[in-house]
Order: C-alpha cells, then sequence, then structure tokens
C-alpha cells in the first residue's frame, strides 16, 4: 500500500531529473526553457502531487473531506505542507515538504546556478 505512495513521489523525482536536465543542456547553449515545457512542468508538478496526496491519504486511512484532492491540485503550495503536517507531525512533515518544495524548484535552481556561472 505504502508502496503505491512512494513511487508516485519516486516519478516526481525522476521527471525532476529529466526536466533539470534538459534545462541544464538549454542553459549551457543560452537558451531558455519554452514556456510551454513550463506550464507542462507546472502541471505534472501539481498531478503528481495530487496523485501522491490521494495515495498516501488512503493508505494512511485519513479521513479529509472530498474536496480535499482538488484543494491540493490548486493550491498544494499551501495545502501541502498542512497535510504533511497533520500526517505526520512537525518534524518528518517540514522534511518531507522541503524536500518535495526542492524537487519542484530544482531545475530553476539549476538552470539559475549555470548561468551565473557561464
Amino acid at each position: 500500500m505504502i508502496f503505491r505512495a512512494v513511487s508516485s513521489l519516486a516519478s516526481l523525482t525522476i521527471l525532476t531529473l529529466i526536466f533539470s536536465a534538459a534545462t541544464v543542456v538549454l542553459a549551457l547553449q543560452h537558451l531558455n526553457m519554452p514556456a510551454g515545457s513550463e506550464n507542462l512542468w507546472s502541471l505534472f508538478t501539481q498531478l503528481f502531487v495530487a496523485f501522491w496526496v490521494y495515495l498516501d491519504r488512503r493508505d494512511r486511512h485519513l479521513s479529509l473531506p472530498f474536496e480535499f484532492d482538488a484543494f491540493v491540485f490548486f493550491a498544494w503550495p499551501l495545502v501541502l505542507p498542512y497535510y504533511l503536517y497533520k500526517s505526520r507531525g512537525a518534524r518528518r512533515g517540514i522534511l518531507l515538504t522541503a524536500f518535495v518544495f526542492t524537487l519542484v524548484l530544482a531545475p530553476k535552481l539549476v538552470a539559475s546556478v549555470l548561468r551565473l556561472y557561464r
């Protein structure tokens, strides 16, 4: 059961690595990521995070409102820390929140560092 939630988070990690690699290649060529790709990255991030919360919530048998998954999809930067705090406590919730935010921000950070370096 927990495997499904972990595999969804692993999928987000793999997607981040792929998108970061593409960002690195473009940054080395002095190019920016196309706007459509940025929008697609944002959509996939929202989908993966919402799906991960859905699976994790089911595995932990947490009863939350039906609309909670929609809240996660549309406002995940605000709702995800709340969910992780409620489901895991302060320490583990903050660490997992930091991990997810690092995954989401990694491509932009890598591209910024490469642009500054070049």
